[in-house]
């Protein structure tokens, strides 16, 4: 069911995008720049393993996992959850591929991979974590841009 809501956006998002014509392409082209921008800001803070990534988020956003019901999840809630993960693994972030974009005027999606390993602290074994994320990018008041929805697959 998550995953045919999933699906069922990007569709109609990317049937949206097929209708554009040439300045509304150099629109979603400088937005997708500016949106890859602050993906690359994104990960920057992320390798540092810390909590300012959390920052990227709405106060309240759209929380998809495996295994887990659509919820509406806080900052504060996603702060609680990375704190016991980084109590117990160490992460590293291994890579990430070139994001593929769907924009409008006020929101952008995001798709790619990543590729990341927990390290167990007290025993050293390691977890892969591979997969694939969806992120809707919001445009907030202030014209900076949040994630207003995130959903990760895991291989």
């Amino acid at each position: 069911m998550r995953l045919s809501i999933i699906t069922v956006l990007c569709c109609c998002l990317f049937a949206c995008q097929q209708k554009t014509n040439h300045s509304t392409t150099n629109k979603n082209q400088s937005l997708e720049t500016e949106i890859e921008a602050k993906l690359d800001s994104f990960y920057t803070v992320y390798e540092r393993f810390d909590y300012d990534w959390i920052d990227f988020f709405e106060d309240e956003f759209t929380n998809v996992f495996p295994d887990t019901p659509i919820r509406k999840i806080s900052k504060d809630s996603t702060k609680a959850i990375w704190k016991n993960i980084y109590k117990n693994y160490n992460v590293q972030l291994l890579e990430r591929g070139k994001p593929s974009f769907i924009s409008s005027q006020d929101m952008v999606i995001t798709h790619n991979y990543f590729n990341e390993i927990f390290i167990n602290k007290q025993t050293k074994d390691t977890i892969k974590n591979a997969g694939t994320y969806i992120v809707a990018w919001r445009k907030q008041p202030d014209d900076s841009w949040k994630i207003a929805f995130e959903s990760v697959q895991n291989n």
